[in-house]
């Protein structure tokens, strides 16, 4: 008797056969898949590129996958075909321009144990000259180890990682063929590789000092390896270089709180933050949240505000070439005892 698993090796060549047989049709798929799915997953389309998104119950197994055509960047529908699996499978997104032209298919298996799907999926290969023009580009590539969840902030020559949960980025590389302008751009993610879920979510707009931003989330035990490229146009921008830029408005950069017994000195420098117990005992229950990573600018008017906290909260350092643009504060409580804080900063 052919095992089970052998039996599902088999059926995916036959189904390949089956889908090259039928290429010369007018309505061939343009990706197939193949897997073993516990619970809810996610699979994010970009051009020829796939991530899976567990978002609830057991990581895929036995996964495969092809592209007959890669999904151009244009906004459309997508047909779903699911040629086996006992759950609901749906598009939960469309690509549009909003989502960076990524498509989102649902597979939700909620009865007990695993099954096994096979989907096919359908879409427009008529916009995929979309890409043929002549304009270039430049691009920016990014590893690194993300535990739980990062977000990536790209900026000019500079990439920046802030850990919103779990252990901070390790092993973190970037690589930019040029600088990302200043200037409003429209970049594009690509090629992202590891196994939980990768995201543009923030445009570069002169609101975020010309910045992009991606989200990392990772869902399983420990480490995992991610990388990406963000892409973007060469074309010049049609402000005068010439003239002067216009300075951010002030809004919210981060937020800090702890239980303070003594002095602490916090530094800021691009995305990431550094406490440091100046005098007194150890912080207790600390926890620092970077809304946005601090320009590497020095005609910024940081300001700070005490939420909580008996003690007195200052500015001892403002960003400026000479301290390698950091931005330095210190709390004194004056004590018996420790305190709660909490603290805003905006810049």
């Amino acid at each position: 008797m052919i095992s089970k698993m052998r039996y599902r090796q088999i059926g995916f060549v036959l189904l390949n056969l089956t889908f090259a047989q039928r290429q010369d049709a007018q309505d061939h798929p343009q990706f197939v898949w193949q897997g073993q799915v516990d619970g809810i997953a996610i699979l994010h389309l970009s051009g020829k590129q796939l991530a899976v998104q567990i978002q609830d119950g057991a990581p895929v197994e036995r996964q495969k996958f092809h592209f007959s055509d890669p999904l151009p960047k244009t906004q459309q529908d997508v047909r779903v075909e699911v040629l086996e699996g006992r759950g609901y499978v749906h598009v939960v997104d469309r690509p549009s321009i909003e989502n960076q032209y990524t498509l989102a298919v649902e597979i939700e298996d909620r009865q007990p144990g695993s099954s096994f799907y096979s989907i096919a999926l359908y879409w427009d290969t008529s916009s995929n000259v979309f890409e043929g023009g002549a304009e270039k580009t430049d691009q920016v590539r990014w590893t690194g180890r993300v535990d739980e969840a990062a977000i990536i902030s790209c900026h000019q020559q500079s990439c920046v990682s802030s850990a919103e949960q779990g252990a901070p980025v390790a092993d973190e590389h970037f690589k930019f063929s040029r600088p990302l302008p200043d200037r409003d751009s429209d970049v594009r993610l690509e090629d992202p590789e590891g196994r939980g879920q990768i995201r543009l979510i923030e445009q570069p707009r002169r609101r975020n000092n010309y910045t992009a931003r991606v989200s990392i989330r990772d869902a399983q035990a420990g480490a995992g390896e991610y990388s990406f490229t963000l892409v973007w146009n060469r074309g010049g921008s049609k402000e005068s270089k010439d003239s002067a830029p216009i300075p951010e408005p002030t809004g919210r950069g981060f937020l800090w709180s702890g239980r303070v017994d003594g002095r602490v000195r916090v530094t800021l420098q691009g995305g990431a933050s550094l406490s440091e117990v100046l005098e007194g005992v150890p912080i207790g229950g600390e926890h620092a949240e970077m809304l946005r990573p601090l320009p590497a600018r020095s005609d910024l008017t940081p300001t700070i505000q005490k939420l909580q906290g008996r003690g007195r909260v200052s500015i001892v350092e403002s960003p400026s070439e000479k301290n390698n643009y950091r931005l330095v504060f210190e709390i004194d409580d004056p004590g018996p005892g420790a305190d709660d804080y909490e603290i805003q900063v905006d810049w």
